[in-house]
């Protein structure tokens, strides 16, 4: 019998390419794609900027929601891949 096992690619499409990364939950891909939002937030917007306070403050699910407004040009996916034995 065939077995298959699934895992979950966080994407972020981005001006300089593409960066992945494969996890065991959509939680754990998901949360990976906050931690990139977080982190490259003050090169959209300064700290002192109204808007970058704005977005900071925004929960997990917001943020992943409005990342392509935000950016204008972004994309942060998850997707689900089935692994075939």
């Amino acid at each position: 019998m065939i077995g298959t096992k699934t895992i979950f690619l966080a994407q972020w499409d981005h001006k300089h390419g593409q960066d992945v990364s494969a996890h065991k939950t959509e939680k754990g891909a998901f949360e990976q794609c906050v931690v990139w939002m977080r982190e490259c937030l003050s090169e959209w917007y300064a700290p002192d900027d109204e808007d970058h306070e704005r977005y900071s403050q925004m929960s997990d699910d917001d943020l992943f929601a409005s990342w392509t407004d935000i950016t204008g040009e972004e994309y942060m996916t998850v997707a689900t891949v089935a692994l075939h034995n």
